[in-house]
């Protein structure tokens, strides 16, 4: 079992944990909260889009608002270190990445490609990991389960300099990115010599907000020759509206 799991296991047994989402006492997250996610999210999967749209945005697939429980599950699982919540907000993630696959009519038998979100370094010390790449890692060993041949590849990383996002507007996020992320040559070398035939990248977050993070991702890889199919997160802000409900896959 991964260590971070046992420690928030001990950390709920001996100060008393309380569910993530709804709050009452228990686990980080009680059986009732984590079968209703997992029941809602293949109907409340679609597509989403930034309002305003950055140009040049591929379809990005989200499984609910960045609101209420999905915010505060998010929110646990990043800035609370409530590793737990990684196999239940994965399996989120692969529904999204279903949903995108399934309108790209990605090849059948070929192999998507998760791409994840790099976080800062500063960040992941902080963490004391990558929580985004944690959460592909389960998407992937989701989509699996069901058949779906899928690779978590942490393809990109960010250059010296980059801003932290929060509190920028749309303009200054769109400034602080441009240019901000390059791949990394050994991910990319192992990726074109160990999967021969790829659907394609999906580029993964947990949250959109204005797309500006998910553009530059996708310039940097189809700078490379990486096709690209598009985005997946598990939530997107209110700042987006849904363009058409996922179907069951």
């Amino acid at each position: 079992m991964d260590p971070t799991t046992l420690r928030d296991g001990a950390r709920d047994l001996l100060l008393g944990g309380r569910c993530a989402a709804c709050g009452r006492p228990g686990g980080v997250l009680c059986r009732a909260c984590h079968e209703r996610l997992l029941l809602e999210a293949p109907l409340t999967r679609s597509r989403t889009r930034p309002r305003p749209c950055p140009p040049g945005l591929l379809p990005v697939w989200s499984c609910g608002g960045y609101t209420g429980a999905l915010r505060a599950l998010l929110l646990a699982h990043k800035e609370q270190w409530r590793h737990q919540l990684t196999v239940p907000l994965g399996a989120l993630l692969a529904q999204s990445v279903a949903g995108l696959a399934a309108e790209r009519a990605a090849t059948p038998g070929a192999v998507l490609v998760l791409v994840p979100v790099p976080s800062r370094p500063a960040a992941v010390r902080a963490r004391g990991r990558d929580a985004m790449l944690a959460l592909v890692r389960a998407a992937v060993r989701e989509l699996e389960r069901g058949g779906v041949p899928a690779r978590a590849v942490p393809l990109l990383a960010t250059r010296p300099g980059v801003a932290d996002q929060s509190g920028l507007d749309t303009a200054a996020r769109a400034a602080n990115l441009h240019g901000a992320l390059r791949v990394r040559p050994g991910p990319l070398r192992r990726l074109a010599g160990g999967v021969p035939e790829i659907a394609g990248a999906v580029v993964c977050d947990d949250v959109v907000t204005t797309g500006a993070t998910l553009v530059e991702a996708q310039r940097a890889l189809r700078a490379v020759g990486v096709p690209v199919l598009g985005s997946a997160t598990v939530a997107a802000t209110a700042r987006r509206g849904a363009e058409g409900r996922g179907r069951r896959t």
